[in-house]
């Protein structure tokens, strides 16, 4: 019995060993990540803008393809970049959110006018409803809000092929003291997920499906990420939907 007991320890420290050494070495990784996000993301930048510099001189058409190209795929590698380095920094624990003055309607409305060129393309409405209830201004981290939002109506965009994009946002009950609690919500007539999938799309490295990472690409990251920013915020996210009846995400 003894020598049992004995095994079963020398069991259990080993493996407290190995779980400390793992998470060391990816507290490490996160760290490296965050504390690189800087010098990552300014030479993705500069070849943006340069190409967007290049791009308004004269030009033959196959040079001006050849740019619009590489812009385009820099723009796609600095997104994936992004979702990696902010997955990096809320892992590694150094996100901080803002306390700023914002105004919530005016958020939603930019983020509407950003996507609207997108939609026209496709041939998709895109419209804002906004409750007439919100119109004080709030204290809040404007760029995190918008970064949700954003992602919310640019997955509603690339999953929608005919239809439309609704976003929401309204004033929800319930709230204490000085706090109100505001629901933002982006609607879709676009593809749906399945009810077995859905719990998984917050985790990282989800997607629906193998074949919606073939088809459309992306890291799986956006909406684990707006997941953690909303746990951060003390808020709500989730979503609702069913298979070729579109979707709706929201957070509050």
């Amino acid at each position: 019995v003894l020598e049992d007991i004995s095994a079963e320890r020398e069991i259990t420290e080993t493996l407290q060993k190995a779980k400390e050494l793992a998470e060391s070495a990816a507290r490490l990784k996160s760290d490296f990540l965050a504390n690189m996000s800087h010098e990552i993301r300014t030479p993705m930048n500069a070849i943006i803008g340069f190409c967007h510099l290049a791009l308004k001189t004269d030009l033959t058409p196959r040079q001006r393809d050849y740019l619009s190209k590489i812009q385009g795929s820099g723009r796609h590698l600095l997104k994936i970049i992004n979702d990696v380095l902010d997955f990096s920094k809320i892992e590694a624990g150094q996100l901080r959110l803002e306390a700023l003055p914002l105004d919530p309607c005016e958020l939603v409305t930019g983020v509407t006018r950003l996507f609207a060129q997108g939609a026209a393309a496709k041939g998709l409405s895109l419209e804002t409803v906004i409750d007439p209830a919100v119109r004080q201004r709030f204290i809040g981290d404007p760029v995190r809000l918008r970064q949700i939002l954003s992602n919310f109506v640019s997955n509603a965009l690339k999953f929608t092929n005919a239809g439309g994009i609704a976003v929401s946002l309204s004033a929800v009950d319930g709230a204490a003291g000085d706090h109100r609690r505001l629901r933002f919500a982006v609607r879709d007539t676009g593809i749906g997920i399945a009810e077995k999938t859905q719990a998984r799309l917050f985790q990282p490295f989800t997607q629906a499906d193998g074949s919606i990472t073939r088809r459309f690409g992306g890291t799986g990251l956006g909406l684990a990420i707006c997941k953690r920013l909303v746990d951060e915020m003390r808020g709500t996210i989730g979503i609702i939907s069913e298979p070729d009846k579109g979707a709706e995400f929201w957070f509050e």
